[in-house]
């Protein structure tokens, strides 16, 4: 689209080459004195609508808007169209237009101009159409087993339950973690008193 823009950009830098200055409000749609004479393609009102939509077909590439592609398709087949048919009535008129097609060289240039504009639409196209997602086509794949793309509510047969200790696995390379030593009984403690020798088993 940034070549569309350059190639309108150097038709319209011809015309003010030949009208100087004077010919904005014509290239603007104020008013049509001072169109080119003998020139095969003039920068119009129309060819401003389109400069200034595809400024803004850019515009929105490049900040990622989502309409660029159909917008773009349909801004490029309407302006390509209507070069064809200018085109064809060059081609195929009286001579004097089959001859003002390529004589003098400036308008085989401009007529070489409009053909490249339409080529560059026909690609653009062509390149959303090869591109273009499938409808119906979704963007994340769902795992199975549980529809809408969430885990399932419960955990499967044998696997630990929510919350429930993991058990620690040997690393490989490390030794086995060592059990923990057990515990020996506690003796219990008087407090105050010296411990009681043991009494002697009374005797016959």
């Amino acid at each position: 689209m940034i070549v569309d823009v350059l190639l309108e950009l150097a038709i319209l830098g011809f015309d003010l080459s030949k009208q100087g200055v004077a010919y904005l409000p014509t290239a603007f749609g104020i008013n049509y004195d001072h169109f080119v004479r003998d020139a095969a393609i003039n920068f119009s009102a129309t060819d401003t609508a389109f400069v200034l939509a595809l400024i803004a077909l850019v515009i929105g590439a490049f900040a990622g808007a989502a309409w660029v592609r159909p917008a773009g398709v349909a801004v490029l087949l309407v302006s390509a169209y209507s070069s064809v048919l200018t085109e064809i009535a060059q081609l195929t008129g009286n001579q004097y237009l089959s001859h003002a097609f390529r004589s003098p060289g400036s308008n085989l240039l401009l007529n070489l101009d409009v053909i490249v504009q339409v080529v560059l639409a026909l690609v653009f196209v062509l390149a959303v159409a090869v591109t273009r997602r499938p409808a119906g086509t979704a963007a994340v794949a769902a795992p199975v087993g549980y529809p809408g793309g969430y885990p399932a509510p419960f955990p499967a047969q044998g696997a630990p339950g929510y919350g429930a200790p993991i058990p620690s696995q040997p690393v490989a390379g490390y030794p086995a973690p060592m059990a923990p030593p057990a515990q020996q009984p506690v003796q219990p403690i008087t407090y105050g008193y010296p411990p009681q020798p043991p009494q002697a088993p009374p005797t016959a």
